[in-house]
C-alpha cells in the first residue's frame, strides 16, 4: 500500500512570540523609561520613540503593548496606586482604633510619595486629558484607586460610629487627602526648602484635622 509522507510544517515566519515572563518585565521596563521621562521632560515632551529607546526595544514591540502614549499613562497611574494601596495596608496592620488607623494612613500616604517623588509627578503633575470619543478618565476606570480610598473610608466610618469623629466620612477623608497632599507636594516641589522631617509633618497635619472634626 502506497504512502503519502506528509512534509513537516514549515516554522512560521517572524520572531517567536515572547514568553509571559519576558512579556512582564518588557511591561515593567517600559512603563519605568516612561515615568522617568514623563518625570525629566513632561508628558507633551515625550514621544513612543522616547520611549522605545529608553526601554531598549522596538516601537513594534512598544506598540504592541501600549497602543499609544495615554495608555502609557494609564497604565503607570493604576501600577502606581496599587503600589501605594498595599504600602498603606501594610501601614495599617494591626491598629484596632480607627483614628490610630487613620493616623497610620495619612502618615503612610505622604511618606510613600515623599520616597517615590516621579510616581507622585506622573499622577499629579500631569493632567488626565481625554483624547477620543468614548475615552473615560483614568479615576472612573482605576481598579486600585476605590480601593485605597476604601482604606481611608473604612476608617472614618468607624471612628464615626464610635463617637470618635463629626461629620460625613467621605467629606472626613476628602479633607485629609487635601491637607496630605498639601504635605506631599510641598515637600517634592520645593525641595530647597528646610522642611520638616516628612512624616511628623504628616503626622501633625492629621492630628490637627481629625482634632477639628472631633465632637
Amino acid at each position: 500500500m502506497d504512502e503519502t509522507v506528509i512534509p513537516p510544517r514549515a516554522a512560521p515566519r517572524g520572531r517567536p512570540r515572547r514568553s509571559a515572563e519576558a512579556t512582564r518585565d518588557l511591561r515593567a521596563r517600559v512603563l519605568a523609561a516612561a515615568q522617568a521621562l514623563f518625570a525629566q521632560g513632561g508628558y507633551e515632551g515625550v514621544s513612543m520613540r522616547n520611549v522605545a529607546k529608553a526601554a531598549s526595544c522596538s516601537a513594534p514591540a512598544l506598540y504592541r503593548l501600549f497602543p499609544h502614549k495615554r495608555a502609557l499613562l494609564r497604565n503607570i497611574w493604576d501600577d502606581v496606586l496599587g503600589e501605594l494601596d498595599r504600602d498603606l495596608a501594610a501601614a495599617a496592620a494591626g491598629r484596632a482604633r480607627a483614628l490610630d488607623r487613620l493616623g497610620a494612613l495619612g502618615r503612610g500616604y505622604v511618606r510613600f510619595w515623599v520616597e517615590h517623588p516621579d510616581h507622585f509627578r506622573a499622577l499629579f503633575l500631569i493632567e488626565d486629558r481625554l483624547a477620543e470619543p468614548g475615552e473615560r478618565y483614568f479615576v472612573d476606570t482605576s481598579e486600585n484607586l476605590p480601593r485605597m480610598v476604601a482604606r481611608f473610608e473604612e476608617a472614618a466610618k468607624a471612628a464615626s460610629a464610635a463617637g470618635e469623629l463629626t461629620g460625613d466620612p467621605r467629606e472626613i477623608i476628602e479633607l485629609l487627602f487635601c491637607g496630605l497632599h498639601g504635605v506631599a507636594s510641598g515637600v517634592i516641589g520645593m525641595p530647597e526648602y528646610p522642611w520638616g522631617p516628612p512624616d511628623l509633618l504628616a503626622g501633625r497635619m492629621v492630628d490637627a484635622l481629625l482634632a477639628g472634626l472631633a465632637p
